[in-house]
């Protein structure tokens, strides 16, 4: 049995006395042969989410669902391919931003974050242009605010961006993204801190008349450790609350078509094997009916009923 005997005060005054001479070694048990790091306590450790396997998946369903999104405005379904996200410093993706374009803060309530969602304003001037019949290639006027036409075409995105992405993550995880507040100047974005971490997943915007856009949506690292689990994961797991609507009414509608024999059973008559050998051409066997019979299903008896009589037909009516 072990000793659960606790040090005496004089005893752990000894101790932190030798500590503090340097009596004792306090490296004495660190091996020489082993290398050894060190780990800052609540640091962010990139490794944490993994390959980012789930977000992919999400990306691949936002880009699918975001053709529909910009159809209206360009008039024809673009092409649109997500790239692999890219973890990053909030202040080395501002380097690369341009000093006017259409950033937009989403909140999360159930990740307890907001998202950002980055837009171009060539993006912006090609919608407008081609909505209102343009080719979609003129040039951008350079400008520091959006127009209300401008400002209009962006809602419109953003309001089908997001509840793209609502779509995208419901097999994986509740969440709705919800509008917060939007700006044109990266200088004034109230985000997170430059030196955060974020996970950004760009969506390339391929257009037969014009080099391709960018539309970019990050995700503060931070927020996304919370479910880092789920991001790592190879399968999906669906939620069981889930209806799918369509599906279940053609199931419906298939099961009641499914044809099934139904057969009253209206006597049992039995006899010995000696009457059984007896019977001939001609013979009358008599069968009592039962005062109660069975409705059989399948050939299962799931009703009962009597025997009866209707428009001169013999019927059953259950019971």
């Amino acid at each position: 049995m072990s000793d659960t005997r606790k040090l005496s005060n004089d005893e752990v005054s000894a101790l932190l006395d030798g500590l503090n001479d340097g009596v004792l070694d306090v490296e004495s048990g660190i091996l020489p042969e082993k290398n050894y790091k060190k780990f800052i306590f609540g640091a962010d450790d990139t490794g944490l989410l993994g390959d980012l396997y789930t977000l992919r998946l999400i990306n691949e369903r936002v880009a699918r669902q975001l053709r529909s999104v910009l159809l209206p405005m360009l008039r024809f379904a673009p092409r649109i391919s997500a790239s692999a996200p890219d973890i990053q410093k909030f202040e080395d993706y501002l380097v690369n931003l341009d000093p006017f374009l259409s950033l937009t803060v989403a909140r999360a309530e159930t990740l307890k974050g907001s998202i950002l969602v980055s837009m171009p304003a060539r993006l912006v001037s090609i919608l407008v242009n081609s909505f209102f019949g343009g080719r979609g290639d003129s040039p951008i006027t350079k400008t520091n605010e959006f127009t209300p036409t401008e400002d209009r075409m962006i809602q419109i995105v953003i309001d089908g961006a997001l509840k793209t992405l609502d779509d995208g993550w419901r097999e994986i995880f509740p969440v709705s993204f919800e509008f917060s507040s939007s700006e044109m100047n990266p200088a004034f974005l109230s985000f997170v801190e430059g030196a955060d971490q974020v996970v950004t997943c760009p969506f390339t915007i391929q257009l037969p008349f014009a080099a391709a856009v960018q539309i970019d949506v990050l995700y503060p690292y931070a927020m996304l450790k919370a479910i880092a689990p789920l991001l790592r994961s190879k399968t999906q797991r669906v939620e069981a609350d889930r209806n799918d609507k369509f599906w279940s009414e053609h199931l419906e509608e298939a099961l009641m078509d499914i044809q099934l024999s139904v057969a009253p059973r209206i006597a049992e008559p039995s006899m010995s094997l000696v009457e059984l050998l007896k019977l001939s051409v001609g013979t009358v066997v008599e069968i009592p009916a039962f005062n109660e019979i069975f409705l059989h299903v399948e050939g299962q008896p799931i009703f009962t009923g009597t025997i009866g009589e209707r428009d001169g037909k013999m019927a059953v009516s259950l019971t």
